[in-house]
């Protein structure tokens, strides 16, 4: 098949959406596919088994007056600029219309056999269905899940008024009712599109994502001793994104050390932000000589990371499937988590981790005690998390699920 994927960011680092791009576009390839990828920024890893085209857009949080010239100035660019001016979030609807226009000029010289979106569902999507090529689209989890627990997190009703305007959830719901078929990545997700979305529930399917099982591998753990070692526990998250739960870590990590009396270091994979969210907490708690922020990881330095670490800390509120804890097990490594979203189906409470209940820090740490306190429950749970890895999330078996779906699509387009 000529498939032609969409993602308005393309980026590993971005988030979710990037993983899924790079991994699933190389996976379809290796099948034999021809594969065209219509990005935009942050751009992609180098991706040699596909033909990217690059869209050129500037970011909504990096719009500006002193930008806005007689060079660039168009419609699109206007909108963008008083958009996010407004406190909107324009990216997507943007990209879409910048991806329409590079789809109809390409689709003259490469013949798609399906164009295949990756969460962006703005109205160019609309526009796309008068180029007669069937049109599909990944959706990892709908908006107004963001929306509802950002308003939740805001502490003042000017801060609730702004996350309302940020999300565009209505245009999502309208080109999701309108295209050939949605995929999500869990049961969880399904049901949440059904409810937030109204597409039935027979034009959704449920493929897993995957993680390179190659990359991430099992190593030699480090051995602990509770009376003179610190054990070592990771986060790998984006800690500006409230929903990621920040704050109920840290607040995970003075309880473990404060109450419980644990010798913990903690590890978080991403940038210390002097003007984000974590420097005051990180002081409020008193944590700065527990905690060590690692920046940006290779990917090879990520795996490494997962399986030395003892433990994987998941504080999110919400996840729609979760690659750090699957990378994790992968890994051989124990994952605790609350009790939310499509962790509950990604991991086996009691068995590849455990699973709190939503918010209650103190369990979560009393779950990280009973992990670390036992060596065999470790190895244990670390060897069946590696073996629920390879039997229901690699990148093959989603690929192939993809592309049973693009051939029932295409058989019923004709």
């Amino acid at each position: 098949m000529r498939i032609c994927l969409l993602s308005y960011r393309g980026n590993m680092y971005c988030g979710g959406q990037g993983v899924y791009l790079y991994n699933i576009s190389k996976a379809l390839a290796e099948l034999g596919n021809e594969v065209h990828v219509i990005v935009g920024p942050p751009y992609p890893f180098k991706m040699e088994w596909a033909t990217v085209h690059k869209i050129k857009t500037p970011r909504f949080n990096e719009i500006s007056p002193d930008r806005i010239t007689s060079e660039n100035l168009s419609p699109l660019t206007f909108y963008e600029y008083m958009a996010a001016r407004f406190g909107n979030f324009p990216e997507i609807m943007s990209f879409s219309i910048r991806a329409f226009l590079k789809v109809k000029d390409l689709i003259k010289d490469y013949h798609f056999d399906i164009i295949h979106d990756n969460q962006c569902l703005g109205y160019g999507l609309l526009l796309m269905k008068a180029l007669h090529v069937p049109l599909i689209a990944t959706i990892h989890h709908p908006l107004p899940i963001d929306r509802q627990i950002a308003m939740y997190l805001s502490e003042d009703a000017k801060t609730k008024v702004k996350q309302i305007l940020f999300y565009p959830q209505f245009m999502q719901k309208i080109v999701a009712k309108r295209i050939n078929r949605i995929i999500t990545v869990s049961e969880f997700s399904a049901n949440e599109i059904v409810k937030h979305f109204k597409v039935p529930r027979n034009r959704i399917s449920v493929v897993h994502n995957g993680v390179d099982t190659e990359l991430f591998h099992v190593s030699e753990k480090l051995s602990k001793n509770l009376d003179s070692d610190y054990y070592d526990i990771t986060f790998v998250g984006n800690c500006e994104n409230r929903v990621k739960g920040l704050p109920l870590l840290l607040k995970t990590l003075k309880y473990l050390k404060e109450d419980l009396g644990m010798k913990v270091k903690l590890t978080i994979v991403d940038k210390w932000k002097e003007e984000g969210i974590a420097p005051p907490l990180v002081e409020r708690y008193g944590l700065e000589d527990d905690i060590i922020f690692t920046g940006f990881l290779t990917f090879e330095e990520l795996s490494k990371r997962y399986a030395t670490t003892d433990l994987i800390i998941i504080p999110s509120l919400f996840e729609g499937f979760c690659f750090p804890a699957v990378e994790a097990m992968a890994c051989g490594t124990p994952v605790v988590a609350f009790k939310v979203g499509a962790l509950p189906q990604v991991m086996e409470d009691g068995k590849t981790g455990v699973l709190a209940e939503p918010g209650d820090w103190r369990a979560m740490a009393k779950a990280v005690v009973k992990i670390l306190k036992d060596k065999e429950l470790r190895e244990s749970m670390g060897k069946r998390g590696r073996e629920r890895v390879e039997k229901l999330f690699t990148w093959k078996n989603a690929a192939e699920q993809v592309i049973e779906i693009y051939r029932e699509i295409i058989n019923a387009h004709r």
